[in-house]
């Protein structure tokens, strides 16, 4: 039986020890030839993770490789070389990049000849605009807070780049605008989003009035905003933009004392007329004529709506003039003190309220059900009914739609 054990445990100490010739063996036979099938993403994932053993200082565990990626340990050491020799090769691209940035910068423009740079590279602008390391360039970056501070020419320039090189433009994208127009990003998107929706800022606004004072004209000060499209658009933007934010200060509103209060009620009762406030109003500013025209006439809907509520001896004094005067509208909203139209409003609520019922009748539940089978709506089920509000008669069908019944 020890012999057995014996025998075993060197079989296994035996394969353990020929694993890594077999394993070297099917690797060279099977994957040796796989490097230049892969895809140029897949080894750059391969050469990632051989990059983060050798971080660590910790040997790489290339069985486990092998099985992960499928390729051979040789195939995945040439993937590692090949990403470095192009990562080398980026770095030496970059550099020159800068370099040549430098070397084109224009100081009275502010920013860098980028169009020559991609001639000289031979590669396409927006490559180029990725391979520069501000890092390592004496360039120094404008900052641009204000629309006031952008030129015409430079507005046009930042519109027509990202028009022509970016559908969408993203995060990273904003990064090379800010690199080709040698500007804050930040700026950059700012200025972007009043050249695609003009509009005056309080600092634009602040330049055209200074412009203005100094005797220039609306055409030639729409030479130097191009982005508005016509010296008339620009002219009424500026007097829009004057008038919702003029100088002057807004008043700030005061409280109505009781004293003034009991004044323009006394007005209300001499001058008012249901649908009819210009008289009250005119008379009301001559009282109070340190008082806005919005101010008083928003005092006066308070104290008039409070006034003309429908309360429960309102509902039985026009009930009661229909059982003398019938439908005279007209005479019931004079004895009211109000319009036609809301002694009709005020009968018919109460006719509302005097039919509405809260038990239901066997007949009302049948024309319920029918309606619910016939798929009328709830609306014309009340009128139906006649004696149940529509939401009585929603609620009610739901009901009896649970309930199966």
């Amino acid at each position: 039986m020890l012999s057995c054990f014996k025998l075993k445990g060197a079989a296994v100490r035996i394969a353990q020890s020929t694993r890594p010739a077999l394993l070297s063996f099917i690797t060279r036979r099977h994957y040796a030839s796989e490097l230049g099938a892969i895809s140029l993403e897949r080894q750059q994932e391969i050469a990632a993770a051989l990059r983060m053993y050798q971080k660590d200082k910790v040997a790489v565990p290339w069985f486990e490789m092998v099985r992960r990626f499928r390729i051979s340990q040789v195939a995945m050491e040439q993937a590692l070389a090949a990403d470095n020799a192009r990562l080398q090769k980026r770095i030496e691209q970059s550099a020159r990049v800068t370099q040549l940035a430098d070397r084109v910068y224009d100081e009275q423009r502010g920013r860098c000849e980028w169009e020559s740079i991609a001639r000289d590279m031979d590669m396409p602008l927006i490559e180029c605009l990725r391979l520069f390391d501000a890092s390592l360039s004496t360039v120094p970056v404008r900052s641009l807070p204000n629309i006031a501070d952008w030129s015409a020419d430079e507005l046009l320039t930042l519109k027509s780049f990202v028009t022509k090189h970016f559908s969408a433009v993203t995060v990273n994208e904003w990064r090379l605008v800010s690199v080709y127009m040698n500007v804050e990003h930040n700026d950059c998107f700012m200025a972007y989003g009043i050249c695609t929706f003009p509009r005056i800022t309080p600092d634009l606004y602040k330049a055209i009035t200074q412009h203005r004072n100094n005797g220039l004209k609306w055409k030639d000060i729409f030479e130097k905003y191009l982005i508005f499209g016509s010296a008339s658009v620009l002219c009424k933007a500026y007097r829009r933009f004057k008038k919702s934010n003029g100088s002057k200060p807004k008043a700030t509103p005061t409280k109505w004392s009781d004293a003034d209060t009991c004044k323009i009620k006394e007005l209300i009762q001499m001058y008012y007329k249901p649908g009819n406030r210009r008289e009250l109003l005119s008379q009301a500013q001559k009282v109070f004529p340190h008082r806005s025209k919005e101010s008083i006439l928003g005092k006066i809907k308070r104290i008039t709506c409070k006034s003309s509520s429908i309360t429960n001896d309102v509902m039985d004094r026009v009930n009661k003039l229909v059982d003398v005067y019938g439908k005279d509208w007209e005479r019931i909203g004079h004895e009211i003190d109000g319009t036609a139209r809301r002694a009709q409003r005020i009968w018919t609520q109460h006719q509302k309220r005097q039919n509405a019922t809260l038990a239901w009748a066997d007949d009302e539940l049948d024309i319920l059900r029918k309606c619910i089978r016939d798929g009328v709506g709830v609306t014309e089920a009340s009128q139906l009914i006649g004696t149940k509000p529509p939401h009585m008669c929603s609620t009610k069908m739901l009901s009896l739609s649970k309930a199966g019944k």
